[in-house]
């Protein structure tokens, strides 16, 4: 897709931030709609029968705040994950993370907070926007926070870029449809996780949704029953991803996917009946 620097809607401007490329194996992503996957998508696969997706982080200034829509993979070192690259994304954009108003988190899973905190040396860590306050919904905290998640042994990120925000004294908690300010409302897209929302944007007759997790491949426009094998409600997942579509066309809006092939902005139309994807 062709690069874009930033887009407006209204007053408002959102700049797509390349955390990181990554590759998707759809046996270990989609494993009951693998075979169909390769058979409908196959010539968009590598010589390896991997297929490209990206982890894309949202620059957002709104009402005179600067926002952060996710903070990525984050710094360290993940197996079968690269190194997310958020920090020189904003410099490219001319941003300090000092800038950052607002840490706005669609939800907590490990590719959407690992910049919330840093390592140093000696053991220390500290939070990586040393002004921002993090608006979080309740739902999503109160079960990742639960004491048998938060030990589970593939949780390091929820020890690690989550739970020490508890202390800070920066963290805002809401539940369901908030507004962030006059253009901007949390979306509850539950299924993927409990507390899952997209992030609403409005300006007179202009609309944008940054939908996080709620599609995560272009195939789910044809499929939306295709839920990845770690959607905590693939149900669910299925039924919010098909009202979104719907929505998004009626709608009119400007679509924002941070894992479909970066930047994943366009709007979305029906074509011979079929859902497709206009990318800008």
């Amino acid at each position: 897709m062709p690069a874009i620097d930033a887009v407006s809607i209204g007053s408002v401007t959102i700049a797509p931030l390349l955390d990181a490329p990554v590759l998707m194996n759809p046996r270990h992503f989609l494993p009951e709609h693998a075979d169909r996957f390769y058979e409908e998508f196959g010539t968009e696969a590598d010589e390896r029968g991997l297929f490209t997706m990206s982890i894309t982080c949202y620059l957002v200034r709104s009402a005179g705040r600067t926002l952060l829509i996710d903070t990525g993979l984050g710094p360290r070192r993940r197996p079968g994950f690269p190194v997310g690259r958020l920090d020189e994304a904003l410099r490219g954009a001319g941003v300090d993370p000092a800038d950052i108003d607002l840490v706005v988190h669609t939800h907590l899973h490990i590719d959407h907070v690992g910049w919330n905190t840093i390592d140093l040396d000696g053991g220390r860590r500290e939070v990586f926007f040393p002004k921002a306050e993090f608006v979080i919904q309740q739902t999503e905290w109160d079960y990742w926070m639960a004491p048998e998640r938060l030990a589970a042994p593939g949780n390091d990120h929820l020890r690690e870029c989550v739970e020490p925000l508890r202390d800070t004294g920066r963290i805002r908690f809401v539940e369901g449809e908030t507004a962030l300010d006059e253009h901007l409302v949390f979306v509850p897209t539950p299924g993927h996780t409990p507390g899952h929302v997209a992030i609403g944007i409005v300006d007179g007759f202009e609309r944008g949704l940054i939908i996080g997790d709620a599609s995560h491949h272009p195939a789910q426009l044809i499929h939306p029953d295709w839920s990845p094998a770690f959607d905590v409600d693939p149900v669910q997942s299925a039924a919010t991803r098909e009202a979104l579509f719907e929505r998004a066309i009626a709608e009119g809006v400007l679509w924002m996917a941070g894992h479909w092939p970066h930047p994943g902005i366009g709007r979305l139309t029906r074509r011979d009946g079929r859902r497709v994807f206009e990318p800008l």
